[in-house]
């Protein structure tokens, strides 16, 4: 009985959990940004989601830094006291310069108020992906539920103020603070010692900042081609319709991260001989996987983009098979790697997102300033690639030099048995 129930309760977290993701995701893409979409039109919503990926890099970058950084420290069993709220409390100081600099760069008409909407919207973003550590560092999944409907319902019950001012920071706003709010009232992440440094403050503030260079660097990669294009082109409909083309594939990717978090758990537990050929195996069946991916991704999107931003389908249509292809080539590099980490030195994945920043800045802007739009894609679809390969032939190498070879000698029907094995 006691087995059974804990099983429930892990199928119950499940649950929600992924419920909690699908809920506040569909309220985004079926609800809150078609209605911006057809509001604004294609050259203003480029603009927004020019404004929106700036807001992620900080948001992203330092919310889930702290985020993190607070879960390690807990695993310790130290006391962080008010170190994180410190270190959010810089960040916010961070987000107004930020915002100023976004409003000027990625805004066609500058005010000061549209400048300090932003800076509030990165403020409560930032705080609202470093408030979900409550739920993950007490296993409150039910929380974490109520916690996305939060965001969700602020969203959504900003949306008139949106229709009314055509202002679209204000609903954007309103949902994060409500889960911070929620946060707050529920959980201890903002109670006394609110501000008290801990004997650890160095420590924790170390963890803090190494985190958030490595997530602002990777949020910044994984939203330039929005930046770069209003940045070069000063164009929000081509923004717009670059977004929209990839759209399926961010998601899908978005999505699908959490099955490198089950190809881990398999990986642990492998324990046979990790041969050439099993290696090749995995490669080609990812390769054939991504194919299939983007195909699909090219499908749905023919659907989805002329039912939720029918203005915009004819503009992103030709440009929806490299696009989709890009982003989920990016998914499946970074899986192959994570299968590379298991026999060879970690600084590889430190080299291999350097080498992917280099080629990314090097390849992508000059694509896109002789081929606009079909040079972004190409760009992305070409450095997603070389990545993937150069994983591939790192894998190989390392094999090559023992690898995996010194656990068992066991054949490759074996190994694969211990693979899928759970």
């Amino acid at each position: 009985m006691g087995e059974k129930k804990k099983y429930l309760g892990v199928a119950s977290d499940m649950i929600f959990s992924i419920a909690a993701v699908v809920i506040l995701n569909a309220v985004i893409q079926l609800f809150i940004y078609p209605s911006f979409n057809n509001q604004l039109g294609a050259a203003a919503y480029g603009e927004a989601i020019s404004v929106m990926s700036m807001v992620a890099v900080m948001g992203i970058g330092f919310g889930i830094a702290a985020n993190y950084s607070r879960m390690v420290m807990s695993t310790k069993k130290r006391d962080v006291m008010g170190d994180y709220n410190i270190f959010l409390l810089m960040t916010w100081v961070l987000c107004v310069p930020v915002a100023f600099f976004t409003a000027k760069v990625f805004v066609s008409q500058f005010s000061v108020v549209n400048a300090i909407c932003i800076a509030l919207l990165m403020i409560s973003t930032v705080t609202r992906y470093y408030s979900d550590a409550e739920f993950k560092l007490n296993i409150n999944y039910k929380g974490y539920f109520v916690y996305n409907i939060c965001i969700a319902a602020g969203y959504s019950l900003g949306m008139p103020i949106f229709f009314r001012t055509g202002n679209w920071l204000i609903p954007m706003i309103i949902g994060e603070t409500a889960a911070v709010l929620y946060t707050a009232v529920r959980g201890s992440l903002y109670r006394r010692p609110l501000l008290k440094p801990s004997p650890y403050f160095k420590e924790d503030f170390k963890s803090f900042a190494v985190l958030s260079c490595s997530y602002v660097a990777d949020t910044l990669i994984q939203n330039a081609d929005r930046l770069l294009l209003n940045v070069m082109f000063s164009d929000g409909a081509m923004v717009t319709t670059f977004y929209n083309a990839a759209l399926i594939g961010k998601v899908i990717a978005l999505l699908t991260t959490s099955l490198n978090t089950v190809l881990i758990g398999y990986l642990s537990r492998f324990d046979g001989k990790f041969t050439k050929k099993f290696y090749n195996l995995i490669a080609l069946v990812l390769l054939v996987v991504g194919l299939i991916a983007a195909v699909a991704c090219t499908l749905v999107s023919h659907v989805f983009i002329r039912l939720m931003y029918p203005d915009t389908y004819e503009a992103c249509r030709p440009y929806f098979f490299i696009a989709n292809a890009g982003q989920v080539l990016y998914f499946i590099s970074a899986t192959i790697m994570i299968v590379v980490l298991r026999f060879a030195d970690e600084k590889y994945q430190m080299q291999m997102n350097v080498l992917y920043m280099v080629l990314y800045l090097v390849i992508v802007p000059v694509c896109t300033y002789f081929f606009e739009i079909w040079g972004m894609a190409f760009g992305i679809l070409a450095v997603n690639l070389i990545k993937f390969f150069v994983v591939y032939i790192i894998g190989l190498v390392q094999l090559g030099k023992g690898g995996w070879s010194d656990k068992t000698d066991g054949q490759h029907g074996e190994d694969l048995d211990a693979f899928v094995k759970p």
